[in-house]
């Protein structure tokens, strides 16, 4: 009986140690995993006492139903988009037209934009957004006015913009030098603003009336249209201002009134006295604009005001 216990106990402490073998073999196993992820770390250059252990298998299985669940709830990654407001998509598509406008009344257009943002900020509850009058301009009424398009509601408010602040204007007195392709340039630009003008007919009654653009005395007044005051030859301080003068006039005092042909137009703009005493266009003038027409007529094209920034320095 004694020797069976004796069997029975030595059979206990085999399975005792051999339960304490492998236990101190797992834990020297772990010990020498996670001193090899210190080794890796610190070859990444940090400390050992900055290893954080990994999770149990059991743990990382446990998490991952509910880390599947959360991606297919939370959907793919999506993209952050910030609305822009109504000036913001305004100024983006007229930027090129903004800077070459107030290059040419002198003003500088970040100045010019900053005040933009001021009005809209201003007037945009009670009046929303319209892009033919960023300016919030009104009528003799106080209604606010709409223009026939964007462009020309950009003009007419950087004129009223320059009555305003007279100091922003930094005159630029340059007595023009350069090609009549850009003078002619010019003027298809801004016939594109106002949109009422024909752009051959002004194309054909500035060439008639500066020889094709090349008169110097005209050019260097940046006078294209032989246009007069008590002083004689009107003098602007640019060609760029000249031309938009000449275009505007054509356009609201000749085509904004009906005044749209060669005839129509040469008989208040060049008349002058047949032998009988009547009021006539001089048959002079007719002559050299419908000359001039001919030659315009072929060469039809559209110009942009990115067309014209590549030929100027205003930034």
């Amino acid at each position: 009986m004694e020797t069976s216990r004796a069997q029975r106990i030595s059979l206990g402490h085999i399975v005792a140690c051999a339960i304490i073998l492998i236990t101190f073999v797992i834990a020297m196993v772990m010990y020498t995993n996670v001193d090899g992820l210190a080794n890796e770390c610190s070859m990444n250059g940090r400390e050992h006492s900055e290893v954080v252990p990994l999770l149990s298998i059991e743990f990382n299985n446990s998490l991952l139903p509910l880390v599947q669940q959360n991606e297919v709830e939370a959907g793919p990654k999506q993209e952050v988009i910030i609305k822009k407001t109504e000036l913001d998509n305004y100024i983006t598509t007229y930027l090129d037209d903004i800077k070459f406008l107030c290059y040419t009344l002198s003003i500088d257009y970040k100045d010019f934009i900053k005040h933009l943002y001021k009005l809209y900020n201003d007037n945009y509850e009670t009046y929303g957004f319209d892009e033919t009058n960023v300016g919030y301009i009104k009528d003799g009424k106080g209604r606010l006015k709409s223009y026939i398009n964007a462009k020309y509601g950009l003009v007419e408010y950087i004129y009223a913009y320059v009555d305003k602040n007279p100091k922003k204007q930094n005159i630029r007195r340059v007595g023009y030098t350069g090609s009549s392709n850009y003078v002619e340039n010019l003027i298809r630009y801004y016939t594109s603003i106002y949109t009422n003008v024909d752009t051959n007919i002004a194309l054909s009654i500035g060439a008639a009336e500066s020889g094709y653009y090349k008169v110097k005395g005209m050019i260097r007044a940046g006078n294209v249209y032989g246009g007069m005051n008590s002083g004689g030859l009107i003098h602007y301080d640019n060609i760029e201002i000249g031309v938009l003068s000449y275009i505007r006039l054509l356009s609201n005092s000749y085509f904004g009134k009906g005044l749209n042909t060669f005839s129509k137009i040469g008989y208040r703009y060049c008349p002058t006295i047949d032998n009988n005493g009547n009021k006539i266009v001089s048959p002079n003038w007719m002559n050299l604009v419908n000359t001039a027409k001919k030659k315009y007529d072929k060469q039809d094209r559209k110009i942009s005001a990115s067309d014209l920034l590549g030929k100027i320095e205003i930034l």
